[in-house]
């Protein structure tokens, strides 16, 4: 039977017509490997060990096992990755524009981008077909058009360095908050699925919702005693046996949460119940969507600056940090954290104030380590 199974099979493969057999994996050449690292570091040529740099598929391992106009799907050492093949080394001006799913040159064309760049490259990596499929259901045909269209992005929003439509760098302040908008609404957007898709993630414990549970804690943190936090808990319902297992459950289920959906709803509800010296700020900051929290300042930048260098050093010299931050500057670490966070989401939405902040925080730091510990001195700058 065996002999005319393989006769069968012949004269079907001469007509055309045989079982199909997956072709054996492609090689790359070296031409496109060196395009392969050039595409991956671009930006980073006067970078001190830019020729160290691992770029996957570049090694003698690389082959490839599927390929789609602009992408190559390679296999290197076991591990399986797209790699970019769009031919970015053209003129700008001779670049054919290809916005796909996005809206051409929009207010909101940056954001959608970076939101479908972050879907892609937080799967790709660990499951490439997967990664695909995801891009698919974005509006993309297949990967290498992913490809073709982050180089229409580049074309114009990048900082050009070079004649070409490939020579371009994302480093602007558009593009860093764009970044951290999209950022945001990838997170909540992954935080509803894992509510949606397990709905006990989020059923309240001993009657106490999370956001209930972190509204209380937040007022527990400004320093409530057994009998303030009783007095509390009644008016809610709750006593201190019931309020201690709903916050072991809640702590618990904190713990075990990897997509850090209880994390996030509970940071928010306990900064936006604004408690504490800073409470305006921390509601400002529970609103964030990777725009600078609004309101007034909850402290200058150099008060800022001068805590957080404070707080490196007593934690680098093995002193209490929270009861010296009591006694030196007369808050808590919720209340600071508020006023940091602030500070960092307007730093974030201004990045050329960054240095500032680093080169104030340590001098504060190096003053601290030195000893100098005077309530409410502020650091001469």
């Amino acid at each position: 039977m065996k002999i005319i199974e393989d006769i069968i099979n012949a004269i079907l493969a001469m007509l055309g017509l045989g079982p199909k057999k997956d072709p054996a994996p492609k090689q790359l050449s070296a031409k496109d490997k060196a395009k392969i690292k050039q595409q991956a570091v671009q930006g980073l040529e006067d970078v001190e060990g830019e020729e160290n740099i691992s770029v996957h598929g570049t090694s003698d391992s690389a082959k490839v096992l599927e390929s789609r106009k602009g992408a190559d799907l390679v296999e290197e050492d076991g591990e399986v990755q797209w790699v970019n093949r769009v031919d970015d080394g053209v003129p700008r001006e001779q670049w054919k524009d290809d916005w796909g799913p996005l809206k051409e040159k929009g207010p909101s064309t940056l954001e959608d981008f970076c939101f479908h760049e972050m879907v892609f490259d937080h799967t790709r990596s660990t499951d490439p077909r997967l990664a695909e499929q995801k891009i698919q259901e974005l509006g993309y045909r297949d990967a290498g058009h992913w490809f073709t269209v982050r180089t229409t992005v580049v074309k114009h929003f990048a900082t050009p360095h070079g004649p070409n439509v490939g020579d371009g760098v994302f480093d602007t302040q558009e593009y860093m908050s764009a970044a951290l908008k999209a950022a945001s609404r990838k997170n909540a957007s992954e935080q509803q699925a894992a509510a949606a898709a397990n709905p006990e993630l989020l059923a309240p414990i001993e009657g106490v919702t999370v956001e209930q549970y972190a509204q209380i804690a937040a007022r527990q943190a400004q320093g409530l005693d057994t009998a303030g936090l009783q007095a509390l808990l009644a008016q809610h319902g709750y006593d201190l046996a019931t309020w201690e297992r709903a916050s072991a459950g809640w702590n618990d289920r904190m713990s075990k949460d990897t997509t850090f959906t209880i994390t996030t709803i509970y940071g928010k509800a306990f900064m936006g119940s604004g408690q504490g010296q800073f409470g305006g700020a921390a509601q400002a900051v529970a609103a964030y969507d990777g725009t600078a929290a609004g309101g007034a300042e909850p402290m200058t930048l150099d008060r800022c600056c001068e805590i957080q260098g404070a707080m490196q050093a007593w934690s680098a010299t093995g002193q209490d940090v929270n009861a010296m931050l009591q006694s030196t500057f007369q808050m808590n670490a919720a209340e600071f954290s508020a006023a940091h966070t602030w500070w960092l989401t307007n730093l974030t939405a201004n990045l050329a104030r960054f240095p500032e902040y680093t080169a104030k925080c340590d001098a504060a730091q190096k003053k601290y380590e030195g000893g100098v510990q005077k309530a409410g001195a502020d650091v001469d700058f």
